[in-house]
Protein backbone atom coordinates (compact mmCIF):
# COMPACT_ATOMS: atom_id res chain seq x y z
CA UNK A 1 0.00 0.00 0.00
CA UNK A 2 2.90 2.54 1.02
CA UNK A 3 5.06 1.90 -2.23
CA UNK A 4 1.03 2.51 -4.28
CA UNK A 5 0.58 5.39 -2.39
CA UNK A 6 4.55 6.98 -2.88
CA UNK A 7 3.56 6.03 -6.45
CA UNK A 8 0.52 7.90 -6.77
CA UNK A 9 2.51 10.55 -5.12
CA UNK A 10 4.89 11.18 -7.31
CA UNK A 11 2.68 11.00 -10.35
CA UNK A 12 1.07 14.03 -8.97
CA UNK A 13 4.83 16.36 -8.65
CA UNK A 14 5.10 15.08 -12.35
CA UNK A 15 2.10 16.70 -13.35
CA UNK A 16 2.89 19.42 -11.05
CA UNK A 17 5.81 19.68 -12.97
CA UNK A 18 4.22 20.55 -16.07
CA UNK A 19 1.72 22.66 -14.99
CA UNK A 20 4.95 24.43 -13.62
CA UNK A 21 6.62 24.52 -16.88
CA UNK A 22 3.23 25.72 -18.95
CA UNK A 23 2.62 28.14 -15.90
CA UNK A 24 6.41 30.33 -16.18
CA UNK A 25 6.39 29.43 -20.20
CA UNK A 26 6.66 32.93 -21.10
CA UNK A 27 8.78 33.91 -18.32
CA UNK A 28 11.04 31.24 -18.99
CA UNK A 29 11.68 32.22 -22.36
CA UNK A 30 14.15 34.93 -21.23
CA UNK A 31 15.70 33.41 -18.50
CA UNK A 32 17.55 30.72 -17.82
CA UNK A 33 18.48 29.04 -14.60
CA UNK A 34 19.97 25.31 -13.32
CA UNK A 35 19.07 23.22 -10.63
CA UNK A 36 21.99 20.60 -9.85
CA UNK A 37 23.58 18.33 -7.67
CA UNK A 38 26.70 16.44 -7.48
CA UNK A 39 25.32 14.01 -10.42
CA UNK A 40 22.13 15.44 -12.08
CA UNK A 41 22.15 18.57 -13.52
CA UNK A 42 18.88 20.37 -15.10
CA UNK A 43 19.32 23.53 -17.06
CA UNK A 44 15.88 25.65 -18.84
CA UNK A 45 16.39 28.35 -20.71
CA UNK A 46 13.94 29.44 -23.47
CA UNK A 47 11.01 27.25 -21.89
CA UNK A 48 13.38 24.37 -22.95
CA UNK A 49 14.48 21.86 -19.83
CA UNK A 50 17.73 19.72 -20.46
CA UNK A 51 18.24 17.42 -17.59
CA UNK A 52 21.50 15.41 -17.41
CA UNK A 53 21.85 12.67 -15.09
CA UNK A 54 23.68 9.60 -16.54
CA UNK A 55 25.84 9.46 -13.53
CA UNK A 56 22.88 9.62 -11.05
CA UNK A 57 21.66 6.44 -13.27
CA UNK A 58 25.36 5.00 -13.11
CA UNK A 59 25.19 5.53 -8.83
CA UNK A 60 22.02 3.93 -8.74
CA UNK A 61 23.46 0.67 -10.12
CA UNK A 62 26.26 0.78 -8.09
CA UNK A 63 24.57 1.66 -5.13
CA UNK A 64 21.93 -1.20 -5.83
CA UNK A 65 25.25 -3.60 -6.54
CA UNK A 66 26.54 -3.11 -3.28
CA UNK A 67 23.94 -3.04 -1.20
CA UNK A 68 22.69 -6.38 -2.17
CA UNK A 69 25.71 -7.96 -1.60
CA UNK A 70 26.44 -6.25 1.94
CA UNK A 71 22.73 -7.16 2.47
CA UNK A 72 22.81 -10.95 1.50
CA UNK A 73 25.67 -11.47 3.47
CA UNK A 74 23.56 -10.69 6.85
CA UNK A 75 20.53 -12.00 6.12
CA UNK A 76 20.42 -13.96 9.48
CA UNK A 77 22.15 -11.39 11.11
CA UNK A 78 20.71 -7.54 10.67
CA UNK A 79 22.53 -6.14 13.78
CA UNK A 80 25.81 -6.41 11.55
CA UNK A 81 24.45 -3.58 9.45
CA UNK A 82 24.27 -1.58 11.93
CA UNK A 83 27.93 -2.25 12.78
CA UNK A 84 28.73 -1.39 9.20
CA UNK A 85 26.68 1.51 9.63
CA UNK A 86 28.59 2.99 12.98
CA UNK A 87 32.34 1.56 11.50
CA UNK A 88 31.74 4.19 8.54
CA UNK A 89 31.00 7.25 10.37
CA UNK A 90 26.99 7.47 11.74
CA UNK A 91 25.56 7.20 15.22
CA UNK A 92 22.79 4.44 15.81
CA UNK A 93 20.50 4.64 18.76
CA UNK A 94 19.03 1.45 20.00
CA UNK A 95 16.22 2.44 23.11
CA UNK A 96 13.23 1.33 24.28
CA UNK A 97 11.53 4.74 23.84
CA UNK A 98 12.10 4.95 20.44
CA UNK A 99 9.04 5.10 19.08
CA UNK A 100 7.35 7.77 21.70
CA UNK A 101 10.50 10.28 20.80
CA UNK A 102 10.18 9.84 17.10
CA UNK A 103 6.77 10.61 17.00
CA UNK A 104 7.51 14.27 19.23
CA UNK A 105 9.92 15.19 16.34
CA UNK A 106 7.75 13.76 13.02
CA UNK A 107 10.40 10.83 12.33
CA UNK A 108 10.23 6.77 11.89
CA UNK A 109 12.32 4.54 12.77
CA UNK A 110 15.18 3.67 11.33
CA UNK A 111 17.94 6.12 9.21
CA UNK A 112 17.04 9.86 9.75
CA UNK A 113 18.68 12.38 7.78
CA UNK A 114 19.69 15.57 9.19
CA UNK A 115 17.31 17.65 11.25
CA UNK A 116 16.73 21.07 11.79
CA UNK A 117 14.74 23.53 14.36
CA UNK A 118 13.15 22.68 17.44
CA UNK A 119 13.29 18.13 16.28
CA UNK A 120 16.91 19.11 16.15
CA UNK A 121 17.13 20.85 19.78
CA UNK A 122 14.98 17.93 21.23
CA UNK A 123 17.16 14.99 19.67
CA UNK A 124 20.38 16.50 20.45
CA UNK A 125 19.45 16.97 23.83
CA UNK A 126 17.59 13.55 24.44
CA UNK A 127 20.59 11.34 22.25
CA UNK A 128 23.52 13.81 22.80
CA UNK A 129 22.64 15.69 26.39
CA UNK A 130 23.74 18.64 23.95
CA UNK A 131 22.36 21.97 22.74
CA UNK A 132 21.89 21.87 19.15
CA UNK A 133 19.70 23.00 16.09
CA UNK A 134 20.68 20.60 13.88
CA UNK A 135 21.47 17.07 14.07
CA UNK A 136 23.90 14.77 12.37
CA UNK A 137 22.86 11.82 10.16
CA UNK A 138 21.49 9.10 12.69
CA UNK A 139 20.03 5.93 12.81
CA UNK A 140 17.46 5.70 16.31
CA UNK A 141 15.82 1.90 16.66
CA UNK A 142 13.92 0.50 19.05
CA UNK A 143 15.22 -2.06 21.30
CA UNK A 144 13.39 -4.95 19.58
CA UNK A 145 13.81 -7.43 17.30
CA UNK A 146 15.31 -6.09 14.29
CA UNK A 147 13.50 -6.99 10.51
CA UNK A 148 15.60 -7.64 7.92
CA UNK A 149 13.46 -6.60 5.43
CA UNK A 150 12.75 -2.89 7.24
CA UNK A 151 16.61 -2.92 7.81
CA UNK A 152 17.33 -3.55 4.27
CA UNK A 153 15.13 -0.62 3.10
CA UNK A 154 16.22 1.64 5.60
CA UNK A 155 20.07 0.87 4.60
CA UNK A 156 19.61 1.57 1.14
CA UNK A 157 18.17 5.08 1.61
CA UNK A 158 21.86 5.45 3.92
CA UNK A 159 23.65 4.04 1.40
CA UNK A 160 22.07 6.58 -0.94
CA UNK A 161 22.67 9.24 0.97
CA UNK A 162 26.85 8.90 1.50
CA UNK A 163 26.79 8.05 -2.11
CA UNK A 164 25.40 11.69 -2.74
CA UNK A 165 21.85 10.82 -4.83
CA UNK A 166 20.04 13.62 -5.54
CA UNK A 167 17.01 14.15 -3.37
CA UNK A 168 18.86 13.73 0.13
CA UNK A 169 19.52 17.33 0.46
CA UNK A 170 17.98 19.06 3.58
CA UNK A 171 15.29 21.28 2.17
CA UNK A 172 14.04 18.10 0.22
CA UNK A 173 13.84 15.61 3.02
CA UNK A 174 11.92 18.03 4.81
CA UNK A 175 9.10 18.96 2.36
CA UNK A 176 9.33 14.93 1.58
CA UNK A 177 8.09 13.95 5.21
CA UNK A 178 5.57 16.71 5.41
CA UNK A 179 4.18 15.17 2.29
CA UNK A 180 3.06 12.38 4.37
CA UNK A 181 1.75 14.41 7.16
CA UNK A 182 -0.22 16.11 4.69
CA UNK A 183 1.06 19.66 5.56
CA UNK A 184 1.59 20.36 1.96
CA UNK A 185 -1.13 19.08 0.44
CA UNK A 186 -2.88 22.68 0.35
CA UNK A 187 0.16 24.61 -0.21
CA UNK A 188 1.57 22.07 -3.16
CA UNK A 189 1.25 25.70 -5.24
CA UNK A 190 3.79 27.66 -3.37
CA UNK A 191 6.56 25.59 -4.53
CA UNK A 192 8.87 26.61 -6.83
CA UNK A 193 9.99 24.52 -9.95
CA UNK A 194 13.11 23.70 -8.58
CA UNK A 195 11.90 22.73 -5.22
CA UNK A 196 9.50 20.63 -7.20
CA UNK A 197 12.41 18.84 -9.12
CA UNK A 198 14.07 18.35 -6.03
CA UNK A 199 11.12 16.25 -4.15
CA UNK A 200 10.47 14.85 -6.89
CA UNK A 201 14.25 13.23 -6.64
CA UNK A 202 13.39 12.79 -2.81
CA UNK A 203 10.60 10.78 -4.04
CA UNK A 204 12.48 8.29 -5.96
CA UNK A 205 15.12 7.64 -3.50
CA UNK A 206 12.31 5.98 -1.09
CA UNK A 207 10.78 4.13 -4.04
CA UNK A 208 13.75 2.87 -5.67
CA UNK A 209 14.87 2.01 -1.76
CA UNK A 210 11.42 -0.16 -1.37
CA UNK A 211 11.91 -1.61 -4.95
CA UNK A 212 15.07 -2.82 -3.81
CA UNK A 213 13.35 -4.66 -0.90
CA UNK A 214 10.38 -6.18 -2.55
CA UNK A 215 13.74 -7.55 -5.52
CA UNK A 216 15.36 -9.28 -1.97
CA UNK A 217 12.46 -10.59 -0.97
CA UNK A 218 10.88 -12.34 -3.67
CA UNK A 219 15.33 -13.59 -4.01
CA UNK A 220 15.19 -14.82 -0.16
CA UNK A 221 13.91 -18.12 0.80
CA UNK A 222 11.02 -17.99 3.12
CA UNK A 223 10.67 -14.02 2.57
CA UNK A 224 7.29 -13.50 1.98
CA UNK A 225 5.92 -14.02 5.67
CA UNK A 226 8.81 -11.47 7.02
CA UNK A 227 8.42 -8.94 4.20
CA UNK A 228 4.20 -8.62 5.60
CA UNK A 229 5.86 -6.38 7.99
CA UNK A 230 8.05 -3.86 5.92
CA UNK A 231 7.39 -0.68 7.35
CA UNK A 232 3.97 -1.75 9.21
CA UNK A 233 4.66 1.02 12.18
CA UNK A 234 1.35 1.34 13.20
CA UNK A 235 1.26 -2.10 13.95
CA UNK A 236 4.05 -1.46 16.05
CA UNK A 237 6.40 -3.95 14.32
CA UNK A 238 10.40 -2.76 14.89
CA UNK A 239 12.85 -1.98 12.39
Amino acid sequence: MEKLIKKITEWIFICQEKFYEKKYKKHLANVKYSVSNSTTKTHTQAGIKLTLNSKTEQNKKILNKEVKEIVSKNLQTPSALLDYIEENGTKVYRIPYAKKLLTLVGEQEGFITPVKGINAFVLNLVLEKKFALKTAPMFILSTGQINIYNMAHQFHKWYGYRMGLPGFDDEAQEKFKKIFDYEIDANAELLSYEEILSLKEAIHRDVEAIDFVINLAKESEGAKKAFKNIKNTDKGTNI
